[in-house]
């Protein structure tokens, strides 16, 4: 049965959720990592092999793959696909920045430019499920902010193959290259590049604590934005919530795996109690691999977290910092207000995270085990630079001379004086 805790009672294990395992498996994916870097495709194979259990004759998804892959998916399911497409792809669009230029004072023409990456590295897991969506949400943002070469990794089947939904999604969204590889094995060989994977300026996307491990160890080598881990959402409630669609939403998120967390935070006893009782039938209609899931998760990440008082329930979801949060509050709008650290929000009780996951336009990959304090989820910035641009004319610059030297000077940098003084001789 899923606990009931007060926040006094909450663990340090429950407040971490899988960044606990994350810690756990770091030092046994640095040789992984380094043995990659080393000996590139020879190693990605043999991984391949001993912790997927394929044998890839080819790492590379041909053309005539992504060809069959329409003649075997399922006309609604291609129709679905095509559906949240559209919406990922407007909501990312309003999200692209404006270059901009502007005279800071006479003379002086100070801007921005945004400038894609050249290479984007995704990573869509798989093992557990296959994962279409997620291919989704990180091609998208990518193709929309223009960066030249898109790449995508994701671990092959038993027979060495990838499922069709996952190939025509990325199809549909302009992959360049995609290729039939996971876990640490697939993260190590887009940052360094071998002779079949190539090197990528940025790699993102969620897995589990061996991936995430090997995007902290790659992370001072190629741009992490952030380390998404396994899933995790939360449901801020009070008395008015209906403990169906609550609970629901809890056990939606528990039940992506046994590193996950599904989590209700209320203020209201009767709620939390409702919530269990819905929550335990629920479970009993999962399939037994779901079911497992959540027996796992709710032993150390997943519970109901009992609160005094609103005030108290808001300042614990504050300090969490979850990937999804709903808030299913007598006035939602009111409440977000206060909130200050989840990943993406979902109002009210229509707007559950499985909307978000999957169709309804916002990008679903966050920040999760507490990132959400410092980082945003995937954007188009994840993929974009910004660098600054300055342009002085002689007169420009002489309006500025004496500032300028002024704090060099003070600061100690005789030669940076010097640098614009030279431009005055005579």
């Amino acid at each position: 049965m899923i606990r009931i805790l007060t926040p006094d009672k909450v663990t340090e294990e429950f407040m971490r959720r899988a960044e606990v395992d994350i810690g756990r498996v770091y030092e046994s994916v640095k040789p992984i990592v380094e043995d990659v870097r080393k000996r590139g495709d020879e190693a990605v194979l043999e991984y391949a092999k001993r912790f997927d259990g394929v044998v890839l004759r080819e790492m590379a998804v041909s053309k005539e793959e992504f060809k069959e892959a329409y003649k075997g998916i399922d006309t609604e399911l291609l129709a679905a696909i095509k559906r949240a497409y559209k919406n990922i792809r407007e909501f990312h669009e309003r999200q692209m920045p404006r270059e901009f230029r502007f005279e800071v004072e006479p003379g002086v023409e100070v801007g921005r430019r945004v400038v894609p990456v050249e290479r984007a590295g995704l990573y869509v897991p798989g093992g557990k499920a296959v994962y279409p969506s997620v291919m989704l949400m990180l091609a998208v943002p990518a193709k929309v902010a223009g960066v030249k070469e898109i790449v995508a990794c994701t671990p092959a089947g038993k027979d060495g193959k990838l499922d069709v939904a996952t190939l025509v999604a990325a199809d549909i969204c302009g992959i360049d290259r995609l290729f039939k590889v996971g876990g640490a094995q697939a993260i190590a060989a887009m940052a360094y590049g071998t002779k079949t994977i190539p090197k990528c300026d940025v790699i993102v996307g969620p897995g589990g604590p061996y991936v995430s491990a090997a995007q902290r160890i790659v992370r001072n080598d190629v741009r992490i934005d952030f380390p998404p881990g396994p899933s995790e959402g939360m449901v801020l409630a009070d008395n008015s919530a209906n403990p169906k669609f609550v609970a629901a939403d809890v056990l939606s998120e528990a039940e992506h795996g046994p590193d996950s967390a599904g989590v209700l935070v209320t203020d209201s006893k009767e709620l939390a109690q409702a919530v269990q009782k819905e929550f335990e039938e629920m479970l009993g209609k999962l399939d037994d691999t779901r079911r497992n899931y959540v027996s796992e998760n709710i032993k150390k990440y997943s519970g109901i977290v009992l609160c005094k008082d609103m005030e108290e329930a808001i300042n614990f979801v504050n300090k969490y910092a979850v990937e999804h949060l709903v808030v299913n509050t007598k006035d939602p709008e009111k409440t977000l207000k206060r909130l200050t650290t989840a990943g993406t929000y979902c109002l009210g009780q229509y707007s559950p995270i499985t909307a978000g996951n999957f169709a309804a336009g916002p990008n679903a990959i966050l920040p999760t085990g507490g990132f959400g304090r410092g980082y945003s989820g995937v954007s188009v910035d994840t993929f974009l630079k910004k660098p600054t641009v300055e342009k002085l004319s002689k007169e420009g610059l002489a309006g500025l001379r004496k500032t300028i030297t002024t704090l060099s000077e003070f600061e100690g940098f005789p030669a940076h004086t010097k640098s614009v003084e030279v431009r005055f001789e005579k």
